[in-house]
């Protein structure tokens, strides 16, 4: 079997044919890698797809700075955290829709000041670095408990214990105009 970069360089060269023995070589690994993170067959595929696509797109960027697998992994992985913030920013979107969640005898200085307090918490939680934020998301605003973040995100409880701590620190920081 011909080394990864020497199948690049056929690829590169006009032999367009060869993508597919490229596909063949690491389609399992980047559906892995979709897969843990989706948690779902039909979304790991279409991540999948995405990333085959845009390596295509791509490999002529390709340098060799790094192994092609390593490379391949990183792009696989780009995709499907995008992905997972897409669903992320939907769900968000579609709850902040929903007016039957009003509770009952709220005057409506109190749902403008709930409503204050969301989007300056949500201000606050997007410049977070991402692995804070999706904690914090997950936290306050699908209200998920720490074994369900971990289990969304495939990291140890301790983690998330971790990282919402931290993000709170930095949150409190920039309510006190602090410089992160």
């Amino acid at each position: 079997m011909e080394k990864d970069e020497q199948l690049v360089k056929r690829i590169i060269a006009g032999e367009k044919d060869q993508f597919r023995e490229l596909i063949t070589r690491f389609q399992t690994r980047v559906f892995a890698v979709a897969y843990k993170v989706s948690k779902n067959t039909k979304d790991a595929e279409d991540i999948t797809q995405e990333v085959f696509l845009q390596l295509y797109r791509s490999l002529s960027q390709f340098k060799g700075d790094s192994s092609l697998s390593t490379w391949i992994y990183k792009i696989a992985m780009s995709k499907a955290l995008d992905y997972r913030r897409k669903q992320i920013r939907q769900v968000t979107h579609e709850e902040e829709g929903n007016l039957y969640d009003i509770p009952f005898g709220s005057t409506p200085e109190d749902l403008l000041l709930d409503k204050e307090d969301k989007e300056l918490a949500r201000a606050y939680m997007e410049k977070l670095p991402d692995t804070y934020k999706e904690v914090v998301h997950l936290y306050y605003f699908q209200q998920q408990s720490y074994r369900e973040i971990a289990s969304t995100l495939n990291v140890a409880v301790k983690t998330v214990e971790s990282r919402l701590y931290r993000a709170k620190l930095i949150m409190k920081k920039q309510g006190k105009g602090e410089e992160l």
